[in-house]
């Protein structure tokens, strides 16, 4: 817009010295169409510069790292009428590693609209706010500009490879190693059972009459049955971008695992600035996509606490805990 007024501003002088040079009618008509004819532009461009309307077009919902997926910026004019010169800000921001792009797209005419295409950046894992900054346009000549609204902001996951599930069966096959007995709640009849004093409200049918008798005492048979081991996958949510990739891949990995196995699971990090730990159970898909949006929405600094620094713990889980940290190698580290 600038060379398009630096160059009305030459015409307008060139009219200017014409008219001073010869002073008859024709160089005052000259001098008159010179200072008239950008407003007559104005007020023609006017009714397209007031219609005209910007919109996103971003992938719904997430894409996986790596991918060449594009966001689209259509322009167009709710009237059908020719859009002058269109100016449109756009801005790229990876909400978890701070990573931020910007460009200016430009365009004129097109009475059925323009459309841009612009790749996305997937490069790494984490939360892309696709947005509109500014829309300027001008008249025809170029001269006279407005603003118009922007579109709401749209947001892209980037997810992390889709590599296969690796190590889960050994994850899942410690607990029948050592198994770990507990109460079956209700009793009733079981290989395993432990024998403890006979308590108020007790089943008739679970009292073990013949050590009874010789106890001179109401002993009760109580059915055991094994408990589940809790499994904890923990990551630590600081470092490089490419750190946080290959972390990433394996918890997803791991996760999506777990949820074919049908075995819900727990995802517990730290979260930067506040320092507290934050815990998410898992057991499908949908909570896993839900898991990822408030990861990856949360910007990483490049330092922090690691979780291998704090004891394993699960608020509501007083059983045994198997815990597998996502190391910055990207592999496992169980416990």
């Amino acid at each position: 817009m600038a060379r398009c007024r630096i160059g009305y501003l030459m015409a307008l002088a060139a009219a200017g010295l014409f008219f001073v040079s010869f002073s008859d009618w024709f160089s005052f008509y000259i001098l008159a169409l010179a200072l008239v004819f950008p407003f007559f532009s104005l007020a023609v461009s006017l009714p397209g510069m007031l219609g005209c309307r910007v919109s996103l077009d971003a992938p719904g919902g997430a894409v996986r790292r790596g991918s060449g997926h594009e966001a689209g910026l259509r322009v167009e004019n709710r009237w059908g009428l020719p859009v002058g010169r269109v100016a449109v800000d756009l801005s790229c921001r990876n909400l978890m590693t701070g990573q931020t792009g910007t460009v200016r797209r430009k365009g004129a005419g097109g009475s059925l609209g323009m459309d841009f295409r612009e790749p996305l950046d997937t490069s790494h894992c984490g939360c892309l706010r696709w947005e509109v900054r500014r829309v300027r346009v001008c008249d025809l000549l170029g001269i006279f500009s407005i603003r118009r609204a922007v579109p709401q902001a749209a947001r892209v996951l980037v997810l992390p490879l889709n590599l296969p599930a690796e190590g889960v069966k050994g994850l899942m096959g410690m607990e029948d190693k050592n198994p770990v007995m507990k109460p079956r709640p209700g009793g009733g009849p079981g290989e395993d059972y432990d024998l403890r004093p006979y308590r108020p409200g007790d089943p008739l049918r679970s009292v073990h009459w013949k050590l009874s008798s010789k106890v001179d005492d109401l002993v009760v048979r109580e059915t055991l049955e094994p408990r589940k081991t809790a499994i904890l996958l923990t990551f630590d949510l600081y470092g490089p971008a490419e750190v946080l990739d290959r972390a990433f891949d394996r918890l997803d990995a791991v996760s999506r695992g777990l949820i074919e196995a049908e075995r819900g699971h727990y995802v517990q990090w730290i979260q930067p600035g506040t320092l507290e730990v934050r815990t998410r159970y898992v057991s499908d898909i949908k909570e896993l996509r839900a898991l990822q949006w408030e990861m990856f929405s949360t910007p990483a600094p490049m330092e922090g606490r690691s979780l291998r620094d704090v004891g394993v713990h699960i608020d509501g889980v007083d059983g045994p805990i198997r815990r597998l940290h996502m190391t910055p190698t990207g592999e496992g580290e169980a416990r």
